[in-house]
């Protein structure tokens, strides 16, 4: 694979938090006597905490992580602490920005760093990444460009990506089989596909949408030539190439060609019960998708995102991880050190492979390990093929709020019929209005 050259030039997203100076975590001591020369001598164990929202599989893997980095080294030790779900866990950053009760440091979502960033409560990296403890050069030239998009404000790099995702094509083979057609790579073969189903009168439908399914709309949007929020955060998100997109998916909607999950939530339930031959959502969806359709017998892989004018694209998802500014310098560079393990190829590489995540790295995906789980497990290839051209969404102070009335939006046009274009107008004047009020 290779590397493209990195840009440190994102903004993030979010609303602003409105916080007070953040809190110092805790250093912890350990000491021991030595009797060379008649003197005592105090070794130091620096403690840190870590924030994070890894549940079930997710938490067994960063507790291994975790342990193996304290059981390989005696000067630090990171304390990890589970802060229930996402929402939580920025409830929990808010609260303690406000008690200056802040850990070290703690995963974070792209739409977190620009506002603590901006508030001051995130410590800026570019002067601490490297190190004796830290980064390597060649270990940060690895990380694929695209995620460190959502790392970047205001040209400063302010967290570390982590657990990041694609969007692939999840696919119902034994559907596909019975309709005689190989796996759409475009979208009007996602159509052609839809046509034959409604026809044969298949409660079945040729595409599964997630019911909150803005990266899709976004990524259609782009892959058509609509610059959406450029880098710059120039806002056209109601061009005639975003408004085309929007319709395309409401059409695909009003025929039959394709539904949203409903009632469950997420797609990945009902295309493992095979109510989709296809279906869009995240690549950490494997370990979900699995076991339902194993119970179901339903043969299933996954595919790169069907195009539109032969544009491949597929947008990045998932969180980082950030010091706060109250730590110490101890705290700091502990803080680095456990990044740096995190993001040694084999780690990056078990990570993927236990969570469902993928490699940040491209030295990650090129580990034997990770080679070796692609051949016995090729349902995960195409989140590794999209790593080459994956981009993160620009991020901006506001972006959060943002993103709410972009979901507003899109629902109001799936379930109130509100006009496309008269939609992406509103959303696009109260867009630029937010960027330009908050950054």
């Amino acid at each position: 694979m290779k590397l493209k050259k990195k840009v440190f030039g994102g903004l993030a997203l979010s609303t602003s938090l409105l916080l007070a100076a953040c809190g110092n975590g805790e250093t912890t001591t350990e000491e021991g006597t030595n009797d060379t020369a008649g003197e005592t001598t105090t070794e130091e164990t620096v403690e840190i905490t870590f924030w994070h929202a890894m549940n079930g599989p997710h938490q067994e893997a960063i507790t291994k992580l975790t342990d193996e980095f304290n059981e390989s080294q005696d000067q630090y030790q990171v304390n990890e602490e589970n802060q229930g779900d996402y929402n939580t866990l920025n409830q929990s950053i808010i609260a303690g920005g406000a008690s200056q009760t802040l850990p070290t440091m703690s995963q974070l979502t792209p739409g977190d760093v620009p506002n603590l960033a901006k508030d001051g409560l995130l410590l800026p990296l570019d002067a601490i990444l490297e190190g004796e403890d830290g980064f390597t050069a060649d270990q940060l030239d690895s990380v694929y460009e695209g995620f460190l998009q959502s790392s970047v404000y205001d040209n400063q790099m302010y967290a570390v990506p982590f657990s990041k995702s694609t969007r692939v094509m999840y696919y119902n083979q034994d559907l596909l089989d019975e309709y005689d057609v190989e796996v759409p790579e475009t979208w009007d073969e996602v159509i052609a596909l839809g046509e034959q189903m409604v026809v044969a009168d298949d409660e079945a439908v040729a595409m599964g949408l997630e019911n909150s399914y803005e990266m899709e709309f976004e990524t259609m949007a782009r892959q058509n030539g609509s610059p959406f929020i450029t880098e710059d955060l120039e806002v056209e998100i109601d061009s005639p190439e975003s408004v085309e997109m929007l319709e395309f998916i409401m059409e695909m909607i009003d025929e039959g060609y394709a539904r949203t999950a409903g009632e469950d939530g997420y797609f990945s339930g009902p295309f493992g019960r095979g109510e989709s031959a296809l279906y869009i959502g995240s690549s950490a969806g494997l370990p979900h998708i699995a076991p339902v359709a194993e119970e179901n017998g339903v043969t299933w892989s996954t595919a790169e995102i069907p195009t539109i004018n032969d544009e491949k694209l597929t947008m990045f998802a998932g969180n980082d991880l950030g010091i706060f500014a109250s730590a110490s310098e101890e705290e700091q560079q502990a803080a680095i050190a456990y990044m740096a393990f995190l993001l040694q190829p084999e780690n990056t590489a078990q990570w993927a492979i236990e969570s469902g995540y993928v490699p940040v790295t491209e030295a990650g995906v090129n580990t034997d390990e990770y080679q070796s789980y692609l051949e016995e497990n090729p349902e995960a290839a195409a989140a590794t093929l999209e790593l080459e051209y994956g981009f993160s969404s620009p991020i901006f102070v506001g972006h959060a709020e943002y993103r709410n009335n972009l979901l507003e939006t899109l629902e109001e046009v799936l379930i109130n019929d509100l006009d496309e274009e008269e939609a992406l107008t509103q959303l696009d004047t109260t867009t630029e209005e937010l960027i330009s009020n908050n950054n």
